[in-house]
């Protein structure tokens, strides 16, 4: 265990042998840090916070802070970050509130870069890539992979689905379908198909045909949704396609489309 001396761990937290903490870092009650894991100075575990094995917080990254939520009574609720992730620079991260299950989730390998901003309560899957400058309100959830640009603003309850891709400055408000390309600017427009993504992440050419051929359905105006969704089920049933559909059947905030 290598912890520099003006680091600051209270009683309570539980620090593997492997760990290291850097100078100035601030360990807060109740937080545990994995093995391999890397506190920067001056960075801040705030409490109730646990960093999974191989993870990175830089200098200045601040996590498991109380939720900005005026409901919010100092409860213990939790911030959990998974393994082998990188916080970056002035990059907060909140604890839950009490509304939901009490605890924020980061997955492994996720990349929150300088200055973003996940608010309390949010969801992010594994692998996903949040770029400097974007917010997520409460309550936002993250599918695997998922890429959300610069500056970005995602509205709070929203849902961002498995490997889509969300450009810079776009403003969310609607749930974002999986597999997809999010346009700039207005409220969330899709696109088409996250094709070079889909290619990077391994998923088969077959498979990537039929993501194409539903994107195409959803997009088409002509039909009302559920006709859309209909459609949908007469194409090769990958996992990938099921998973579109039973995304679209599960929103309550309703969906961007074209």
């Amino acid at each position: 265990m290598a912890i520099h001396p003006s680091a600051h761990i209270d009683k309570s937290a539980e620090i593997a042998d492997t760990a290291e903490i850097a100078a100035g870092a601030f360990i807060g009650k109740n937080c545990k840090i994995g093995g391999g894991a890397v506190i920067g100075y001056n960075a801040v575990v705030e409490s109730n916070t646990e960093i999974g094995e191989g993870t990175v917080l830089s200098p200045n990254a601040h996590v498991g802070g109380a939720p900005q939520d005026t409901s919010y009574r100092g409860e213990d609720t939790r911030l959990s970050i998974g393994k082998n992730c990188i916080i970056r620079e002035f990059a907060p991260i909140h604890r839950a509130t009490t509304k939901e299950d009490w605890v924020t989730v980061i997955g492994d390998e996720c990349d929150i870069m300088s200055l973003a901003h996940v608010a309390h309560d949010c969801k992010l899957g594994n692998g996903v890539i949040v770029v400097g400058g974007a917010l997520l309100a409460g309550h936002v959830q993250v599918g695997d992979y998922a890429v959300v640009g610069a500056y970005v603003g995602i509205h709070q309850f929203t849902r961002i689905g498995t490997m889509a891709m969300l450009s810079a400055f776009a403003r969310i408000s609607f749930d974002i379908l999986p597999y997809c390309l999010c346009g700039r600017v207005e409220a969330g427009n899709i696109e088409g198909l996250n094709a070079v993504g889909l290619k990077r992440r391994g998923v088969k050419p077959e498979v990537r045909v039929e993501l194409k051929k539903a994107v195409k359905l959803f997009l088409d105006k002509s039909m009302l949704l559920p006709e859309a969704v209909e459609k949908m089920k007469e194409l090769t049933q990958y996992p990938e396609i099921t998973a579109m559909i039973d995304f679209i059947n599960s929103t309550k905030r309703g969906l961007a489309r074209r």
